[in-house]
């Protein structure tokens, strides 16, 4: 899921990119809709859980992100 929303963020910025410099406020739009699915994953969790799985979600939103740069 987290390397889905990646990739689909990715898509959409390339998107966007294309008919001109993406807007502050259209990265923002982006970022939260690509954001909101892995919140909605991680809700459920106690604070303390999310805490520690926080730096695992961090790290495959950081693979996945590299993957699909290194595509292009």
């Amino acid at each position: 899921m987290v390397s889905t929303t990646v990739r689909d963020m990715l898509s959409a910025y390339r998107i966007q990119a294309q008919v001109g410099p993406v807007s502050e406020q259209a990265l923002e739009g982006i970022l939260f809709r690509a954001a909101h699915p892995i919140v909605n994953i991680l809700a459920p969790y106690s604070t303390d859980q999310r805490a520690a799985l926080l730096p695992s979600v961090v790290r495959i939103m950081l693979a996945a992100f590299l993957e699909e740069i290194g595509r292009i």
